[in-house]
């Protein structure tokens, strides 16, 4: 499979790394000559320099010879026109994910769009309604979870070995530990530590359970205050369950005049979000999330510190720097939301419906998730799973079978036709594949 990315920005590099570790032909087109040398010696991809809205630059990539070309919208249509099977243009504007604009689209050589703001305020939404969980996914229309959850030192979890778990708790499966900065693939002899993260699948009908077990309290957001008033948290307010009652400090006078205009049902405060005084006149003492979404990550990372020492329960913060997402992990930001991972995710989706890519589903922290349908013959339905050789880098984080969810347990007997999520750690993705026969 062929790929051609415009951009090595940050979205886009972060989406050429990962794609070229899956055996396809990545071809990433910029200006700068100095971006592609990096990535050209780091990674396995074709670096093409020159324009990607100019033909002749586009010409020189092949792109007629590309099955997925992600850009601009501009740049979409013209490669399109040039043989390009599928195109996914980075959009800026909300109107663009309406129905209506569809054809129009279309019509412009755009089969997809990826908004990135919209990614991030969807995500800003789920975690508000999940109060407990750091990391929420689901699968199978909801039926099954995926949730990140950092365990409390009184948690019933806190200290226990996986193989001493009773089987009557076997409801939840522990996929991923997140300990010190390393991801590992937890076995029987691993021993659950307070201020691990675990990432942990369940039944939606048991979730509450899981919260328990990890020592976390349920408790229900309604007052939240977001720091920082641009597009992402317009869409959020304009988009979030009517419960909710938000307090915006936005340091830009004009933009928090158009957030006062474009949001009434919100109060808008003109003020550095970074400053003690300012928080506690938005009320940061009676609310209940704090959202920091300011111009840089170390800022939003700070800001959320502060709003935690002043009491509240639930902080998100937009981190976009790489380098600062394990400085917000070590502080222990609640959740923690970074654009370049949002998009990679969504198009892998967007690769998964079009039939374009048949396992992966989603990226974790040094992970991945991957659904596969199991084949006639398949040499993991010859025996029950604790009894296969699993390599250690790989563990199964649950089964949908008939269309139902279920866990997998040691004493599971997998049969062709079962569609199972693999969890597998960053490198690992082709053993999963092999030991499925793909």
């Amino acid at each position: 499979m062929r790929i051609t990315i415009v951009g090595a920005g940050s979205a886009g590099t972060y989406l050429a790394k990962y794609l070229s570790g899956e055996h396809m032909d990545i071809f990433i087109i910029d200006k700068d000559a100095s971006k592609l040398a990096m990535l050209d010696a780091e990674y396995n991809l074709m670096a093409v320099l020159g324009d990607g809205t100019a033909s002749s630059t586009l010409k020189r990539a092949e792109v007629e010879k590309c099955d997925l070309f992600l850009a601009v919208t501009e740049a979409c249509g013209l490669a399109k026109s040039m043989g390009a099977k599928m195109t996914v243009s980075r959009v800026d504007r909300y109107d663009y994910m309406e129905k209506h604009y569809r054809g129009v689209l279309q019509s412009m050589g755009v089969d997809k769009v990826i908004f990135p703001e919209y990614l991030i305020s969807k995500s800003i939404i789920e975690s508000l309604k999940h109060a407990w969980a750091r990391n929420w996914y689901e699968f199978n229309h909801g039926e099954m979870i995926l949730v990140g959850v950092r365990l409390s030192a009184n948690a019933p979890l806190s200290g226990m070995y996986l193989r001493d778990l009773p089987m009557a708790q076997r409801f939840f499966h522990v996929v991923l530990v997140r300990r010190n900065f390393i991801t590992l693939i937890p076995k029987g002899n691993c021993q659950l530590q307070p201020n691990d993260i675990l990432y942990i699948t369940t039944s939606a009908s048991r979730q509450e359970d899981v919260a328990v077990l990890a020592g976390k309290q349920l408790f229900e957001i309604k007052r939240v205050l977001i720091a920082g008033g641009d597009k992402i948290t317009e869409m959020t307010l304009n988009n979030a369950p009517k419960h909710f009652s938000f307090t915006v400090v936005e340091k830009d006078l004009d933009r928090a005049r158009a957030l006062t205009r474009n949001c009434p049902n919100c109060d808008v405060i003109h003020g550095e979000p970074s400053e003690y005084e300012v928080l506690e006149e938005a009320g940061v003492k009676r609310a209940d999330a704090f959202v920091a979404l300011a111009d840089t990550s170390e800022g939003n990372i700070l800001s959320c510190l502060m709003a935690r020492d002043m009491g509240v329960r639930k902080t998100i913060a937009d981190v976009e720097r790489q380098q600062f997402l394990s400085m917000a992990e070590s502080f222990n930001i609640g959740a923690i939301l970074n654009k370049q991972m949002l998009m990679a995710n969504a198009t892998f989706q967007i690769l998964i419906d079009a039939g374009s890519l048949s396992s992966k589903c989603l990226m974790l922290p040094e992970a991945e998730v991957v659904r596969l349908e199991i084949k006639e013959g398949a040499k993991v339905t010859k025996a029950l799973v604790k009894d296969l050789n699993i390599p250690e880098e790989i563990t199964f984080a649950g089964l949908i079978r008939n269309g139902k969810s279920e866990v997998v347990t040691g004493h599971t007997l997998l049969v062709p036709g079962d569609h199972i999520l693999v969890v597998c750690l960053k490198g690992s993705l082709q053993k999963a594949k092999t030991l499925f026969d793909f």
